[in-house]
C-alpha cells in the first residue's frame, strides 16, 4: 500500500501557500501580497491498551492511505464509546478497529467471525482480513463488504498492489483476482506452510515454511508461483545431504514473507543456531555469501559465541522476480556475559524507501536493555518473551530503533508484538499483553494513552509513533 504520509502533506502544503504568498494584485503603484500561515501538524507518541475485560489479542496492523492504524484481531465484548461497530454476516468477536491519526480515538470498528488471523491494506484502500470465516475485501471505510468468500478458516491473507487477493488455507493457497470470483487453488510442497504474499502485477504468490528433510532436520523454504500455482522459482529447501556436507545442520523455519512497498520482497526465519542455511546463496548452498549481501555491523547481528540450542533470526530482502537475495542479517540477544541468546520475529513490514519492521519477541538481552528508554522514559526490567520493535535502515547497516516496551517499574513478559506497520513518516507496533502475574508485576509502557490500563488478563496493545 503506498500512503499519503505527514511528509508528502507537508510538500503540498508548503507549495500550495508558495503560490497563494506568490499571488500579487495591482492597484494603481501599489502591490498587494497575501500571506497564509503554513500550520503543520507533528505526529505525536502514543501508546496505549486496547480491549475489554474478556481476553483480547491483536494479530494485524496496517496503516490505511491516509495515515491511520487499523488493527486486527479478537476483541470479545469490546465496544468503544460512542461508537456503534459495524457487524458483517457472522461477525462474532473478530474485529478490525480504525484509529484516528494520532491514534487517540476509535473511528471505525468492523466486527466479522471469530477473530482475525491476519488484515492488510491494498493501494486503494480496500482491506483484506481472514480468520475462520474465510477471507473477505471490505470497503476502505470498513462500512460495507466488497466480496468474501469461505474456503475454510484461513491462517494469513494478503492482498496484491493490483487488488488481487491470496488466502491460505493448511498449505492450500487460494488466489482471486480483484473483485472476487471463483479462485484458483494450489497446494504449496513441504511440511509446513507459515505465511504468504502476492504480487499480482508481477503474477506471483510467494509462500514461506520448511519441510522436514528427515527425523533430526527442518530446512526453510521461499517459494514463488506463477498463474495457477505454476512453480516460479524456489529459495532454500535444500537437500538434507546438501546440509549436512555444508555442515550446516541447525533446524530452520520460514517464519514471515511481506512485499515491500518498495516492490521488493522481505523474508524473515528462524534456525535453533548459528550454524544454518542463510549464510549461503538461497539457489547455490556451496556459496557462502559475501559481506555485501549477508550484513554484518555489530554482536548483534553475527552469530557467534552461542553454546546450546538458541533460536536466533534471520531477515532478508528478496528480488521477487528471480529470488536472488539483495542483503539479508542475522538477529540476536546477548546474554550478560556475552553469549548469544534467543529472538523471535513474528511480523515485518517494509516501505517505500526499504527501510524494514521487525517485532516479535526476545529472550535477554537486546543492546543496552538495562538503560533503554523511550519517549524519554526509562523502561521497566526484562522478563522472557518480551515485546520489541526493531526499525532499520535500507542497508541493514544501521538499526533506528530497537526497544522493549515495559512499563517503568514492571516487566512485560510473555506479551509478543504479533503486528508491524511501517509508513513514510510513522510507525506502529501491534502487541497481546500476556496474562498479568503477581510477581513479577507485568505493564506496557503508555503514552497519552486511548486505554491507561488492561481491562482484562490479556489485552490488546499498540504503539504509535513517527519514524526516528
Amino acid at each position: 500500500m503506498r500512503t499519503l504520509g505527514i511528509s508528502s502533506l507537508v510538500i503540498i502544503m508548503i507549495m500550495a501557500a508558495l503560490l497563494i504568498s506568490g499571488r500579487t494584485t495591482t492597484h494603481a503603484a501599489t502591490e498587494e501580497r497575501v500571506y497564509l500561515p503554513l500550520v503543520v501538524r507533528p505526529l505525536s507518541l502514543t501508546a496505549s491498551y486496547l480491549g475489554g475485560p474478556a481476553a483480547d489479542s491483536l494479530s494485524a496492523a496496517a496503516f490505511d492511505s491516509a495515515g491511520r492504524l487499523l488493527l486486527a484481531g479478537t476483541f470479545p465484548g469490546y465496544s468503544p464509546a460512542g461508537l456503534s461497530p459495524v457487524t458483517f454476516p457472522g461477525g462474532g468477536d473478530g474485529a478490525i478497529i480504525r484509529l484516528s491519526e494520532g491514534g487517540g480515538r476509535v473511528e471505525a470498528m468492523a466486527r466479522i467471525g471469530a477473530g482475525v488471523s491476519d488484515m492488510e491494506v491494498g493501494a486503494t484502500g480496500a482491506v483484506v482480513a481472514c480468520g475462520d470465516f474465510g477471507v473477505a475485501v471490505l470497503r476502505a471505510d470498513l462500512g460495507a463488504l466488497a466480496w468474501s468468500d469461505s474456503p475454510g478458516a484461513v491462517s494469513r491473507c494478503a492482498i496484491g498492489p493490483g487488488g488481487g487477493v491470496a488466502a491460505l488455507v493448511g498449505a492450500t493457497v487460494y488466489q482471486y483476482a480483484a473483485g472476487g470470483g471463483a479462485p484458483v487453488s494450489w497446494q504449496v510442497a513441504g511440511t509446513q506452510v507459515a505465511d504468504l504474499a502476492i504480487d499480482d502485477v508481477r503474477g506471483l504468490v510467494f509462500a514461506a515454511g520448511y519441510t522436514q528433510k528427515s527425523s533430526a532436520l527442518k530446512v526453510a523454504y521461499l517459494r514463488a508461483y506463477g498463474t495457477g500455482g505454476a512453480p516460479a522459482w524456489t529459495d532454500y529447501d535444500f537437500a538434507a545431504a546438501a546440509v549436512g556436507a555444508a555442515g550446516l545442520g541447525a533446524d530452520s523455519e520460514g517464519r514471515r514473507v511481506a512485499l515491500g512497498r518498495d516492490g521488493m520482497l522481505y523474508f524473515a526465519g528462524f534456525t535453533d543456531g548459528g550454524n544454518a542455511i542463510y549464510g549461503r546463496d538461497p539457489q547455490d548452498i556451496a556459496r557462502k555469501l559475501g559481506g555485501a549481501e549477508l550484513i554484518s555491523s555489530d554482536a548483534y547481528n553475527t552469530p557467534s559465541n552461542i553454546s546450546g540450542a538458541k533460536s536466533l533470526a534471520w531477515y532478508g530482502r528478496f528480488d521477487p522476480d528471480s529470488g536472488a537475495l539483495e542483503r539479508g542479517q542475522w538477529l540476536l540477544t546477548r546474554l550478560s556475559d556475552g553469549k548469544g541468546n534467543s529472538i523471535s520475529i513474528r511480523a515485518v513490514d517494509a516501505a517505500a524507501d526499504g527501510a524494514l519492521l521487525v517485532t516479535g519477541d526476545s529472550s535477554c538481552c537486546m543492546q543496552g536493555r538495562d538503560t533503554m528508554q523511550l519517549n524519554g522514559v526509562t523502561l521497566g526490567g526484562y522478563e522472557g518473551g518480551e515485546p520489541f520493535a526493531l526499525l532499520l535502515r535500507p542497508d541493514f547497516g544501521a538499526r533506528q530503533l530497537w526497544t522493549a516496551l515495559a512499563a517503568p517499574g514492571t516487566s512485560a513478559g510473555g506479551s509478543p508484538a504479533a503486528a508491524a506497520a511501517l509508513g513514510a513518516d510513522r510507525l506502529a507496533v501491534g502487541v497481546t499483553f500476556g496474562p498479568r502475574s503477581a510477581a513479577p508485576q507485568r505493564g506496557l509502557i503508555t503514552v497519552a494513552p486511548l486505554q491507561a490500563a488492561p481491562a482484562g488478563l490479556t489485552d490488546g496493545y499498540y504503539l504509535l509513533m513517527p519514524r526516528p
